[in-house]
């Protein structure tokens, strides 16, 4: 009996160094990132005084760490902005596909609300695929862009074909297992 529970002793211990061990290897940094982004897509009228934009986001994100390594990587971002004229309030979400490598991709997710030119939100990593599987994350994020005073110019169902603005998150906290 004596043995039994040294045995049970033992490897309960094993598994919690084990899990802390994993723990460790955990890596969590805080970094600034910044994309500056093309965008195409199609304006509608959805109401007196409403647009609603559908289309993508594409750019490469420049990546600064602590130790001021830049890194990069390919960004797509589908979306859907809100536009009202009437009182020049915009919201926008989206989903980010980040490519930094053949086979490793990162996803996440963007939501605003702001006024005319400016939006402030959250950009949330949600999984990944490669080294970057796992990965987690969040962080605020400003993205400026002029596709209000072009929208505002537009008719219903116009194709805008170079939309440009720039993402910026300055605190952004990733977590890779």
């Amino acid at each position: 009996m004596l043995i039994s529970i040294r045995a049970w002793l033992c490897i309960t211990a094993i598994t919690i160094i084990s899990g802390w061990s994993v723990a460790a290897i955990a890596e969590t940094r805080t970094i600034s990132a910044v994309i500056p982004w093309q965008g195409q897509g199609q304006i509608f009228q959805v109401s007196a005084g409403k647009l609603r934009f559908l289309g993508s986001l594409e750019g490469i994100m420049y990546v600064e760490s602590a130790e001021g390594s830049m890194n990069e990587a390919f960004v797509r971002c589908p979306i859907v902005q809100n536009i009202n004229l009437e009182d020049s309030t915009t919201s926008a979400t989206g989903d980010c596909v980040i490519v930094a490598g053949p086979e490793d991709i990162a996803y996440a997710e963007i939501t605003c609300d702001g006024v005319a030119g400016l939006c402030r939100g959250e950009f949330r990593f949600t999984g990944g695929a490669g080294r970057l599987e796992g990965i987690r994350g969040k962080g605020k994020m400003t993205v400026r862009s002029p596709l209000h005073a072009l929208a505002g110019d537009l008719s219903g169902g116009v194709m805008i074909q170079a939309a440009a603005g720039i993402l910026q998150m300055p605190e952004l906290r990733v977590e890779l297992p």
